[in-house]
């Protein structure tokens, strides 16, 4: 799907177009093959710098090729996964290409976001600001949610920790988008001329990015020692029980015994006498009184 917006200084608000103008945003959302011939034929664009933005598997990178420059990205879709997202920056437009819609272009369609589709770079760094936010709070709202569940990881059931692993699987994703970005970033700055002010926004994104990156890989250390602490209290826990379930074994083995050695058929010592039963029972707990001491000087309960 292809549609047109179009907001200079001069309009109050974000305007959808019939047809492309000059000075306008192209919005793409998976387009099929004709809308990717029409988009090359229509625009002069690169057709495989097209395709790359439709592949999740795309890392940020930077392309400049017949005086466009293709800005690949990461985006947030409204499930919180990770979707490719292409910029292209031309002389008399802007385009942006995703496989599904995404929070930023939503966000930019209602009017939470204000871009001036005139002033390219300017909504190129305000897109790119936005993104960078998006995976701020996720990052937040991941951090908060591991360190709730550190404070009681002797409380921790197996869906917390099906929970983390999964935070874990979206800390590494993200760890992994934001070494990429930071590349991106500095390339930008090497390859676009800027204007001074927008170079120190990128900049702050930079410095942005770095923090968020290392809060992070922070996370997924914690995440993988409470997940170590986890497997030693789950082994704690089993040995507890193995030990519990062996002495109970062998408390009821002694009796067992001793019981049926007296119910052979043959003759015994005492079988006689009225006390024996006594006997037995005497026997048996004088033998556990003995182990129990045994286990007590052994430091095993």
């Amino acid at each position: 799907m292809i549609t047109y917006y179009k907001r200079t200084v001069k309009d109050e608000i974000l305007l959808k177009l019939a047809e492309y103008k000059i000075g306008c945003w192209i919005n793409v959302i998976n387009p099929d093959s004709k809308e990717i011939d029409y988009l090359v034929k229509k625009f002069e664009l690169d057709k495989q710098n097209l395709i790359a933005g439709l592949d999740e598997n795309e890392m940020p990178r930077i392309e400049i090729a017949e005086k466009k420059i293709y800005i690949f990205v990461k985006g947030l879709s409204p499930e919180n996964e990770l979707k490719t997202f292409l910029i292209v920056i031309s002389k008399d437009f802007i385009l942006t290409l995703s496989k599904e819609k995404l929070k930023v272009i939503e966000k930019i369609i209602n009017g939470e976001i204000t871009i001036y589709t005139t002033q390219k770079l300017k909504s190129l760094i305000k897109i790119l600001s936005h993104l960078n936010k998006e995976f701020e709070n996720a990052t937040l709202k991941i951090v908060k949610e591991v360190r709730s569940r550190r404070k009681k990881i002797r409380e921790l059931r197996e869906s917390d920790v099906n929970l983390l692993l999964e935070y874990e699987e979206t800390l590494n994703n993200f760890v992994h988008y934001f070494y990429h970005i930071l590349i991106l970033y500095n390339r930008m700055l090497k390859r676009i001329k800027f204007y001074e002010e927008d170079k120190e926004i990128i900049e702050d994104l930079i410095i942005e990015a770095n923090e968020e990156f290392n809060l992070c890989k922070s996370s997924l250390k914690t995440i993988s020692n409470i997940r170590n602490h986890y497997m030693i209290l789950l082994s704690n826990k089993l040995n507890r029980v193995i030990t519990i379930l062996t002495l109970v074994t062998i408390f009821i083995s002694i009796p067992a015994a001793i019981s049926g050695i007296y119910g052979m058929n043959i003759k015994l010592p005492l079988q006689n006498n009225p006390f024996a039963f006594y006997y037995i029972i005497f026997l048996n707990i004088l033998i556990w009184i003995g182990f129990v001491a045994y286990l007590i000087k052994k430091k095993i309960i």
